[in-house]
């Protein structure tokens, strides 16, 4: 798992500094006492492909624009001040906002708004996730990605695993490296699909649900 990991990573951060370098904006690797204080944090150790993620990258920079297709690589720091921020929402009481939750497909996610055991890794700036589910529900699996946030009530797995995501993305890059983009004041805007990375994922899955 760990060397999966690293390696469609290594490969699809390349293909960012080849074709957008203006997105390839990563810190240096973590350091074991920032993943040490992220689990302090917490309150419980982090998954293994998660430190081997954070030991190659601690995501990116403040003034990175988001090289997985426009959503950011949070830094552990901000994961710790993310996490925290969203278990002070549930400690004030998320029973009104569960009501909208679903899972897709049905019984692999809890069904609530927010969860202590959900970590964010990646961010849109508007309050929106793709992370790690620690406590799945009764169908799904632990460490399986999985979106949410202030406006997705809608929650599905994206991918089985960490490794599995990577391998998703650096595949969708390979399958067409001229990716559609749009221009922001002469800079290439990092698409996949011409939409919301969070979005098109979910549209993969539903076709292969279909196809399956």
């Amino acid at each position: 798992m760990n060397d999966r990991v690293s390696a469609y990573w290594l490969s699809y951060k390349e293909k960012v500094r080849k074709w957008f370098p203006e997105y390839y904006k990563l810190n240096p690797p973590a350091t074991e006492d920032e993943i040490s204080h992220l689990e302090t944090v917490l309150g419980y150790e982090i998954p293994e492909d998660m430190k081997t993620l954070y030991r190659i990258n601690n995501g990116e920079s403040d003034q990175g624009l988001g090289i997985f297709y426009g959503l950011r690589f949070i830094p552990l720091n901000e994961v710790g001040q993310c996490w925290v921020g969203w278990k002070k929402i549930i400690e004030g009481g998320i029973e009104d906002f569960n009501d909208f939750c679903t899972s897709n497909p049905e019984g692999v996610i809890q069904p609530v708004y927010a969860n202590e055991k959900w970590i964010p890794l990646m961010d849109d700036s508007g309050g929106c996730h793709i992370g790690i589910d620690l406590a799945p529900g009764s169908k799904g699996c632990v460490g399986q990605i999985i979106n949410f946030g202030r406006d997705e009530d809608d929650k599905y797995v994206l991918a089985p695993n960490l490794a599995e995501l990577l391998k998703l993305l650096d595949t969708k890059f390979e399958e067409n490296l001229q990716i559609p983009c749009e221009q922001d004041d002469g800079i290439d805007i990092f698409l996949l699909d011409q939409g919301h990375l969070t979005d098109v994922l979910k549209e993969i899955v539903k076709k292969q649900q279909t196809n399956s």
